[in-house]
């Protein structure tokens, strides 16, 4: 057999070569010189929303506060194209209608969507339903309204943009026995909430001012509370229907109203001053178009509560004006929470920045660190240890009607201070 000679390459043949090889690099290179290098994959992540834009506890007040987050949501997604950034958000809302079943079957909804962090629910019974499922799930819930202290719990995955009811509910029994009134009958909410609310301004009416209390808790779900008006109607007879008994309702939108609409027509209660926690403001109660008598009932017992305050910053002024912009039939100061709503997305969203991936152990462990520089629309959210912001100074508020439109409002007329819990009236 013959033997195969190697093969002589021509000079000529390599040096060709060569030159091909050298020119495919240099015009890779100045292909990437030209037009940059590939851009980065685009990563888009989920805000979830579980917050009820229907039912007869928000359905006045609910959508308000889901478009503030929406508007946050937005912004982000501006900032970050503005930078060049590959990341982006989306949102996707499941109403939970105002329900803790409702909550729960959102909650589901979202995390099989993929959801790792949700902005709400918005009460504190719907976290209560829904703390047990995030916390087994690692999906980080931010409540922007949730004050009840049984969702106080540390260790969880539920985080509240608000203090808890404790400063609230001292500012209110401070006002209510400053203005002389030390005998209180109490209608409230029988869930989580209500009865939280009811025992801390009970023991400071009966503990620190040596005050009566007389309470009476409703089923929620009930549609019909004409007994129970009657009940307080014969609870503000007990006490003494005089100048320093009062009444203190802890209510939501529908039951809120039905309460109202079944006590203008006790002469025992329009005889005596009335108080609302921070649920009872909202816009539903001052519609005068469509419960005029309640509007007229709330004015002549001039109801009156506390809100936590906004502080007037930069952060809040831009985002009214933004709220605004966007939404133009809409104004956010007719839902205080709003403000809230708009700052847990903010969290939701710079903590999943700061984990630097989806993933909601992660998230819930950069959330705090987050928070404590996080300054909003709704004031300074650091957090403690159960994962609730920490302070917040408090509006006093109460119904009467504005000097030129003769329209009701909500007129604010005091300030309750965290930190010295000092009480100020305005000039």
């Amino acid at each position: 057999m013959e033997e195969q000679k190697p093969r002589k390459w021509s000079p000529l043949l390599v040096v060709l070569i060569a030159l091909v090889v050298i020119l495919a690099g240099a015009l890779g290179w100045a292909l990437v010189l030209l037009t940059g290098p590939a851009a980065p994959a685009r990563v888009t992540y989920t805000i979830g929303m579980a917050i009820a834009v229907t039912g007869a506890a928000y359905q006045t007040d609910g959508p308000i506060r889901r478009d503030a987050a929406v508007l946050a949501v937005d912004q982000m997604n501006a900032q970050l194209e503005a930078a060049g950034s590959p990341v982006r958000f989306q949102w996707t809302n499941e109403d939970t209608t105002g329900t803790a079943q409702g909550a729960t079957q959102a909650l589901q909804l979202l995390a099989a969507a993929g959801a790792k962090v949700v902005v709400g629910p918005l009460s504190t019974g719907e976290v209560s339903a829904i703390r047990e499922f995030v916390t087994t799930n690692k999906i980080v819930a931010i409540s922007p309204s949730s004050t009840g202290v049984a969702a106080a719990i540390p260790n969880d995955y539920v985080f509240r943009a608000p203090p808890t009811d404790i400063p609230q509910a001292k500012a209110l029994a401070q006002l209510v026995d400053g203005l002389g009134y030390d005998e209180v009958a109490v209608i409230a909410r029988n869930d989580d909430y209500g009865r939280g609310f009811a025992d801390l301004f009970e023991s400071r009416i009966e503990t620190v001012y040596g005050g009566t209390v007389l309470r009476i808790m409703y089923d929620t779900a009930a549609t019909d509370l004409a007994t129970e008006v009657a009940q307080l109607n014969t609870n503000v007879q007990t006490l003494g229907p005089g100048a320093n008994t009062a009444v203190l309702m802890v209510g939501f939108e529908g039951d809120g109203l039905e309460i109202l609409d079944e006590a203008r027509l006790q002469p025992n209660l329009r005889g005596v001053r009335w108080f609302g926690s921070e649920s009872t403001r909202r816009t539903a109660f001052l519609n005068e178009s469509a419960v005029p008598q309640v509007v007229q009932f709330l004015l002549d017992v001039q109801f009156t509560g506390f809100f936590a305050t906004p502080p007037v910053n930069p952060v809040t002024t831009a985002f009214e004006q933004a709220y605004i912009a966007k939404y133009p039939a809409r104004d956010p100061k007719k839902s205080p929470y709003s403000y809230y709503s708009y700052d847990s997305a903010w969290l939701a969203m710079l903590a999943v920045l700061a984990a630097g991936k989806y993933d909601g152990e992660a998230i819930a462990k950069s959330l705090p660190g987050v928070a404590e520089k996080f300054i909003g629309a709704s004031g300074h959210k650091m957090l403690d240890a159960n994962g609730d912001a920490i302070f917040a100074d408090y509006t006093g508020w109460r119904v009467v009607r504005d000097a030129t439109t003769n329209a009701p409002k909500y007129e604010p007329f005091a300030l309750w201070r965290f930190a010295t819990e000092e009480l100020e009236f305005f000039a």
